[in-house]
């Protein structure tokens, strides 16, 4: 889209006209950090103080020794949408990625920064609006939480589940719990556990940038924002105390405080955030605990295991199973090859199951979930 000589000119060109020297690119990047790109291409690397005339002379810089090219265009264009409101803004990235051709992403990108510097004024909430199209003032699963934090995803401290020792949260089936529905319909590509050196607090579900990601159950939206890591993020409180989260999504389709129904759409797919490509992260939370979702839900069936979901407090947050299902102590001599064929099933299955290795040792009285 550009050479790197133009790259280079640019950069000097801004810096004499913001009065700035030239930012590092560590600089630079510490000033965006939260802000939705794609790739690492955008239009100039000054996010901020600039003026639109520096903007335009800058253009008109750029057009005096290299002529009209596909960068002044769009600086062009950048700058004929600096009066619009953010739905219009929206509205006109979300044209641009249906367009016919390359997708512009250092256009995108420009934008993106834009909006996310753009001075926002925060309307003040009261308690009978918390929740859009109602009166109703207690937020749900008032008895588990103290608060309603819309500004970050996971804010609850470790003393919330400290005294907790066992529960029975029931999933489905009644009218205000609804029925299960699958995020997205697509292959899972990582699964919850250790993944390179960390924990993968959810499972990562294949997608395609604008492919449609639904909530798994009616709830109250408590986030819908742009956060680290997660890129643009939707969590979801449930009525059962439970809550989901949709992270690295492209576009929101729901905003704070709005009533949702189990399989209502929420999200457009992407590649927002710590993302190296377009997929959902999925989380399912307790009191902030992150769950495994394989546990209690069947993505080869697109359903849940079974209406109840059994938690048991351990040493770092909760086991979580499905009420009604099997478990095996383990005996002096047993192996994983044994107890997958005595039930029937299969030792990846069992590791998985219970988020062990296959060739990893077994201890005396451990008891394994089999079914």
């Amino acid at each position: 889209m550009r050479t790197l000589l133009s790259f280079i000119f640019c950069l000097g060109m801004l810096a004499a006209h913001a009065g700035n020297p030239v930012k590092d690119e560590v600089t630079t990047r510490d000033t965006v950090q939260a802000v939705v790109l794609y790739g690492e291409e955008i239009l100039f690397d000054a996010v901020e103080g600039l003026t639109d005339d520096q903007v335009s002379d800058l253009r008109d810089s750029v057009m005096k020794f290299h002529g009209a090219n596909q960068l002044t265009n769009y600086i062009s264009l950048y700058l004929s949408l600096k009066n619009k409101t953010e739905e219009q803004l929206n509205s006109y990235i979300d044209s641009l990625f249906e367009a016919e051709g390359l997708i512009p992403y250092a256009l995108i990108n420009q934008i993106n920064i834009y909006l996310a510097n753009k001075p926002e004024e925060i309307p003040i909430i009261l308690p009978k609006d918390l929740f859009i199209g109602t009166t109703v003032e207690a937020f749900p699963a008032s008895n588990f939480y103290p608060e309603w934090d819309v500004t970050n995803p996971n804010p609850y401290p470790n003393s919330l589940w400290a005294s907790d020792t066992a529960l029975s949260l029931l999933l489905a089936n009644n009218d205000e719990l609804g029925k299960f529905h699958i995020p997205v319909d697509d292959v899972l590509t990582s699964k919850f556990g250790w993944r390179d050196g960390r924990m993968h607090n959810g499972i990562d579900i294949d997608l395609q940038v604008w492919d449609t990601v639904v909530a798994a159950f009616p709830g109250v939206v408590r986030v819908a924002r742009a956060y680290g890591g997660y890129g643009r993020v939707v969590v979801i409180r449930h009525y059962n105390g439970l809550e989901t989260t949709y992270a690295h999504l492209h576009r929101f389709k729901v905003k704070e405080g709005e009533r949702v129904e189990g399989g209502q759409l929420i999200g457009l797919g992407g590649s927002s955030g710590h993302s190296t490509g377009s997929h959902l992260h999925f989380e399912v939370r307790f009191k902030g605990v992150p769950i495994n979702p394989l546990s209690f839900i069947s993505f080869e069936d697109q359903a849940l295991v079974n209406d109840t979901l059994v938690l048991k407090r351990t040493k770092n947050g909760f086991a979580a199973y499905p009420k009604g299902i099997l478990f095996h102590t383990v005996k002096r001599g047993d192996t994983l090859y044994d107890i997958a064929k005595a039930y029937g099933t299969t030792t990846y299955k069992i590791a998985e199951l219970n988020g062990i290795r296959r060739n990893g040792y077994l201890s005396v009285g451990q008891r394994l979930r089999v079914i």
